[in-house]
Parts: structure tokens; C-alpha cells; sequence
């Protein structure tokens, strides 16, 4: 008998036993034995269908991956969680599946074994929270060099006369070249390692990775001076003591009088982004002791999670990569960054073969310049007669 049929019986069983209450006792014990019977064979239809759905899926998921590597270009593979298993066990030298297997060879064949979707974002998370720069500055994701461009002059509207010729205006565009410069970092750890969980070493590995990656780079958008590395704030511009910089007493803190020469040297039109650039010891040392005319501290420290701390209604950036007595006031987004490929990640059991241990090598190119170099202030303690 098919389901649907025995299906019929009980719903007709069913109505038997609430239309008719008189009922004989043989009656009613026959209805109860062929309820049974019926209730037992529909558990064994429905778990044959149940066991037939799971081969069914079994013998699918092969063909799945089968698709994605016909496929030319298929970055939808880095996606896949057979994908990133395959990619984190690989790095442990764990024995893979063979859908895992599939999906690893199917990346192979177009560009390489890249870092897995979910683990590249988790690794760019942790990025930007150990290097807030990132989220400042005009960051591009493009592979290879790249050349982009940052509208620079623009001449304001004017009244037109009637039929009157229309002359263009001088608005000018400053073009940015970007290579890439290699940032590496390289961790050895006792291959023990191999015991640990995937997701867990999945965590394990972003996070140290990306907080070494992170603050080389955050370094290079501060401090690169452009010569066979990345140009950063410190070399966006000449910078000249009562024209674009200010320079305070060696030795001394900053004055009020002088964070408002600061502000008064940056042009207008990049104060809507403007920021304020410094270390912590700048802060707390320094700005946080300032008082105005009328004995109102300048700065406002964070007392709320979405609230940054700011300085005369500036917001603040605190990076450890600010030189001790340095500032800078500007719009960070005129420094423009391109990370050209997404970061690598390598093992290697060869150079640890000794000391049973696992080298992990992190990779990523990265290269920034300043498009506009008047979008930055400097402040900074006066060098010493």
C-alpha cells in the first residue's frame, strides 16, 4: 500500500471511530490493529524516503563542485565552505576530502590557491582595527598597478550672459600612480599546531597575521617617505613653520593660541573630513591639559563607544606610529592606498623540519600617495638650537 493510500485509510479509520460511538469491542480491537499496522508501515515510507533524500544529496554535492570547476573564472569557489576547509586544512597539512579536493584543484587551475572570501574579511576586519588608518584613507582593492585621480583645482560657477560663448572652466585633476610594495611576515610555531580545531586556527592565524601586517602598513601611510616605499602624511607636503606647519617650543607642550594657528592653516574646504592625527602620550600629555580663555578644556575625551574623542571639533585618530611630539591636521581620504592583491597565506614544514615546527607566511602588496598635499597641517615640537 502507497502513502497516500494508507494516508486515506487512517483519515476514514478515523472518522469511523468518531461518527459511530456504539461500536462493538471486536469492531473497535480490529480498527485498533489495523491502525498499528498502517502507523508502521508509513514510518518505514517515510524513513525510506528519508535515507533516499540523503544518497540523493550525497551523490549531488560531488556534481556541484564538478560545475564550479568547469567554470573559467570562478571566484564563487573561494565562497564555498568546502573551499576554506580545504584551505585551512591544507595549511595544516591535514588529509582532505574529496569534494574538499575538488574545490582546492578547481582554484588551482585559474589563479592559484587564494585566501578564502570568509577568511580574506575576518583577516581585513582585524586589519582595520589594529590599523584605523585603513578605514581613513581612500583605500582601493584593484590588482596590479593603478593609476587614479583626485579632482584637484575646481573653479567656482559663474554668471553666464545670454548667447553669450561658454568658456570652460580651469578645473584640473591630480593623478595618482600606485605599484606595490611587498609587506611580509612570517610565523613559526611548533606543529602541534596541527591539533587544533580548523575554525579555531582560522582565528588563530588572521589575528596574528593581521596585527603585524596591519601596523607595517599603518606605518607606511604615516611615515613613508616615498623613496622605495610608500609616500605617507609625513612627506605629503614641504611643510613650513607659519605656512603649513607649526612648530612648538622644544622641550614645551602645545599652546591653545597654537592649535588655533593649525586650524586656521588648513583650507576650509577640507575641513568638513578633517581630522586631528597623533599618539596617545600626544593626547593625554598634552591636548587634554589645554584650556580655552575661559578654562573650558579643548579636548572631549570618549565617554561613549560611538562618540570618537575630538579636539575643538575635530575628531581624533590615535595610531602608536605618530612620532612622540608630532600631529598632523587634514583630510586623510586625500591619501590615497591600494592593497593590489588579496593577502597570501603559505606554510611550510621544510626550514622548522628540525625543531618540529610550521612556518606561516603572510603576504600582501601595498603601495599609497598623497594626491593633494595642502589637505595636511603639521604639528610638531620645534627642533633644538
Amino acid at each position: 500500500m502507497g502513502r497516500e493510500a494508507i494516508e486515506k485509510r487512517m483519515k476514514e479509520i478515523k472518522a469511523e471511530l468518531e461518527s459511530d460511538a456504539e461500536l462493538k469491542p471486536e469492531a473497535l480491537d480490529g480498527l485498533e490493529v489495523e491502525l498499528r499496522d498502517l502507523s508502521t508501515q508509513l514510518e518505514q515510507i517515510v524513513k525510506r524516503e528519508r535515507i533516499a533524500s540523503e544518497i540523493q544529496l550525497s551523490q549531488h554535492e560531488p556534481e556541484k563542485i564538478e560545475k564550479r570547476e568547469n567554470q573559467a573564472a570562478a571566484p564563487e569557489i573561494r565562497e564555498t565552505k568546502e573551499y576554506r576547509s580545504a584551505f585551512l586544512k591544507s595549511l595544516l597539512g591535514k588529509p582532505l576530502t574529496e569534494i574538499e579536493k575538488r574545490s582546492i584543484t578547481s582554484a588551482d587551475s585559474s589563479a592559484g590557491v587564494a585566501i578564502p572570501t570568509e577568511t580574506y574579511e575576518q583577516f581585513f576586519d582585524k586589519m582595520v582595527k589594529v590599523a584605523p588608518m585603513l578605514s581613513e584613507i581612500t583605500l582601493l582593492r584593484v590588482a596590479g598597478n593603478v593609476n587614479f585621480a583626485v579632482q584637484g583645482n575646481r573653479a567656482a560657477a559663474s554668471q553666464h550672459t545670454e548667447n553669450a560663448a561658454v568658456t570652460p572652466s580651469e578645473d584640473t585633476f591630480v593623478k595618482v600612480s600606485l605599484a606595490g610594495y611587498e609587506v611580509m611576515k612570517v610565523l613559526r610555531i611548533s606543529a602541534t599546531v596541527k591539533t587544533m580545531a580548523v575554525n579555531a586556527f582560522e582565528d588563530w592565524l588572521t589575528t596574528m597575521l593581521a596585527e603585524d601586517i596591519a601596523e607595517k602598513i599603518e606605518d607606511m601611510i604615516i611615515n613613508g617617505s616615498g623613496t622605495d616605499t610608500a609616500k605617507g602624511v609625513k612627506f605629503a607636503a614641504t611643510y613650513t613653520d607659519g605656512s603649513n606647519a607649526v612648530e612648538y617650543t622644544n622641550g614645551g607642550t602645545i599652546t591653545y593660541d597654537e592649535i588655533q594657528e593649525a586650524i586656521g592653516y588648513l583650507p576650509s574646504r577640507y575641513d568638513k573630513k578633517a581630522k586631528l592625527l597623533c599618539n596617545k602620550k600626544f593626547i593625554f600629555n598634552q591636548l587634554a591639559k589645554i584650556k580655552d580663555d575661559q578654562k573650558r578644556p579643548i579636548f572631549v575625551p570618549n565617554m561613549n563607544q560611538n562618540v570618537p574623542m575630538n579636539v575643538m571639533g575635530y575628531d581624533i585618530i590615535v595610531s602608536d606610529k605618530v612620532a612622540n611630539g608630532e600631529a598632523y591636521l587634514g583630510d586623510f581620504t586625500k591619501i590615497v592606498g591600494n592593497l593590489s592583491q588579496d593577502v597570501k597565506v603559505e606554510s611550510s614544514t621544510q626550514s622548522g623540519f628540525l625543531n618540529n615546527s610550521i612556518d606561516f607566511r603572510g603576504t600582501a602588496l601595498f603601495d599609497c600617495d598623497c594626491a593633494l598635499s595642502d589637505a595636511f597641517i603639521k604639528i610638531s615640537e620645534a627642533e633644538a638650537a
